[in-house]
């Protein structure tokens, strides 16, 4: 059972630095004037998001 909380706990690391380079992305599309592609990102990093806040589970 311990190796099942430290694989969540591995995926909800990955998914927060993804979280950073998603961050990343937008604003760079922001910059570059692309908002529809900027705004695409902002809802994919929300997703993000939620997805670990329910591996912290805090949903």
């Amino acid at each position: 059972m311990l190796e099942v909380f430290k694989a969540v706990e591995k995926k909800r690391k990955e998914l927060e630095e993804l979280r950073i380079i998603i961050q990343a992305t937008g604003i760079t599309y922001r910059q570059r004037g692309e908002r529809s592609i900027a705004e695409h990102v902002e809802k994919l990093e929300e997703q993000v998001e939620k997805a670990v806040q329910i591996l912290r589970m805090e949903a």
